[in-house]
C-alpha cells in the first residue's frame, strides 16, 4: 500500500456466516461476556495469545496510513444467548426478510435468522453499543470507525420493537401512516440511532473519525426511493455529522456504472465521499455480484481519477476485498493508481 501511495486501510473485524461460511463471529479478543458467545474461533486475531491487529496498526502509522475498522449493524449466531430479547427485521406477515431454503442446515438457518437485527429493539441497540465499545476500547489507537447499516429493508419493519416505537412516536400503526410519513419516521429513527452511536464513539475517543456506508443505485435506477425506503435520507444523515460517506460501486450497471455512481454522489451531496469499490472476481455465497477482471478495475479507476478533478466532494476510492481478489485484479489497482 505504501509503495503505491495508498493512505487508508479499512479492516472488517467480524464476519457473517451467511456470506462467509468458514468464518463467523467477532475477530478480536472480546472482553464483554455477552459477546464471547459470538467469537469467531477460526480467526487468529480473536485470541489474546495470537492477536496481531494491534501490530498492523503500529506498522501502518509508521507509513502514515490511517486505519479504520468497519462494524456492521448486524447480528450473528450466539446473539440470542447474550441478548435474549433481540428482534430482527420482519415483513408484514411476520417472516424475516431473507427466505431460508428448505435444505438449509442448522448453521445456515441460525446465521440467516440472526442477521438483520432491528434498531428499534432496545436489546439489539445495546448489543451494537457493547460491540462498538469493546472493539474501540481494545484498539483505541485507531483513526476511526465506519458503520454499515442500520437500515430498514423494503416495507419493514413489523417486529414488536418497531410497532411499539412507532406507536409511541406517532400514535399510529404502520398501516395508518402515509408513505411519506412512514419514510420520514424511518429516516428519523436511523438518524437517532446513528447519533447515539456517534456519541458513544466520541466518548471513547473524541478524535475518532466516523464514516458511513450508504448510497446505491438499484436496478430500476430510482436512487431516492431505494435510499429513503431504507431510512437513509441524505438530510437526516447530514444531521448526524459523519466525516465521510462511502457509497457502493459493485458493477451492477455494466456500461452505465459510472453514470449511476455520479448520480448517487449527487444525491448524497456530502462534503467528503470515498467510493466503496468492489473488485472481487468471485462473488461471495448468497451475494451474487457481477464478476470483475483487471479491465473493469482499470476502467473504474481511470474514471475515478478524472471525476475527482471535477468534483471536489469525491476524495478517493477503497478496493474491496483485498484478501479475496485474484493477483491480476490487485496488480490492476497498483498499475492504475501510480
Amino acid at each position: 500500500m505504501h509503495a503505491h501511495g495508498m493512505t487508508q486501510l479499512i479492516v472488517m473485524t467480524a464476519s457473517h456466516g451467511y456470506f462467509s461460511p468458514k468464518n463467523h463471529g467477532l475477530a478480536w479478543p472480546v472482553k464483554n461476556e455477552k459477546l464471547k458467545l459470538q467469537l469467531d474461533k477460526n480467526a487468529v486475531n480473536a485470541f489474546q495469545e495470537t492477536e496481531f491487529f494491534s501490530r498492523i496498526i503500529e506498522k501502518a502509522y509508521t507509513l502514515k496510513i490511517k486505519v479504520y475498522i468497519e462494524i456492521k449493524y448486524l447480528g450473528m449466531i450466539g446473539i440470542h444467548e447474550g441478548y435474549p430479547g433481540i428482534e430482527v427485521l420482519r415483513k408484514k406477515d411476520g417472516q424475516i426478510i431473507h427466505n431460508i431454503h428448505p435444505e438449509a442446515s442448522k448453521y445456515e438457518r441460525e446465521a440467516i435468522e440472526s442477521l438483520h437485527i432491528c434498531c428499534d429493539n432496545e436489546q439489539a441497540h445495546q448489543y451494537m453499543r457493547d460491540k462498538i465499545s469493546d472493539v474501540l476500547t481494545r484498539y483505541a489507537q485507531l483513526d476511526g470507525i465506519i458503520f454499515e447499516h442500520p437500515s430498514y429493508s423494503g416495507n419493514t419493519c413489523y417486529c414488536k420493537g418497531t410497532r411499539d416505537r412507532l406507536k409511541k412516536d406517532t400514535g399510529k400503526t404502520i398501516d395508518d401512516l402515509t408513505e411519506k410519513e412512514y419514510r420520514d419516521w424511518k429516516a428519523t429513527r436511523i438518524m437517532e440511532t446513528l447519533l447515539d452511536l456517534k456519541h458513544l464513539v466520541k466518548s471513547i475517543n473524541p478524535k475518532f473519525e466516523l464514516g458511513f456506508y450508504t448510497g446505491f443505485s438499484p436496478s430500476d435506477r430510482n436512487i431516492e426511493n431505494f435510499q429513503r425506503t431504507r431510512g437513509h435520507d441524505p438530510e437526516a444523515i447530514k444531521e448526524v455529522g459523519f466525516d465521510f460517506l462511502m457509497p457502493y460501486c459493485e458493477g451492477r450497471h455494466k456500461e452505465r456504472e459510472t453514470d449511476e455512481i455520479e448520480r448517487v454522489i449527487d444525491y448524497l451531496n456530502h462534503k467528503d465521499i470515498y467510493l466503496h469499490t468492489t473488485i472481487r472476481r468471485d462473488p461471495p455465497l448468497n451475494y451474487p455480484l457481477p464478476p470483475k477482471g483487471p479491465e473493469y478495475v482499470k476502467a473504474i479507476i481511470k474514471w475515478g481519477i478524472a471525476y475527482a478533478k471535477i468534483n471536489t466532494q469525491f476524495k478517493g476510492m477503497s478496493f474491496f476485498n483485498e484478501v479475496k481478489i485474484p493477483e491480476e485484479n490487485r496488480q490492476a489497482v497498483y498499475d492504475s493508481i501510480t
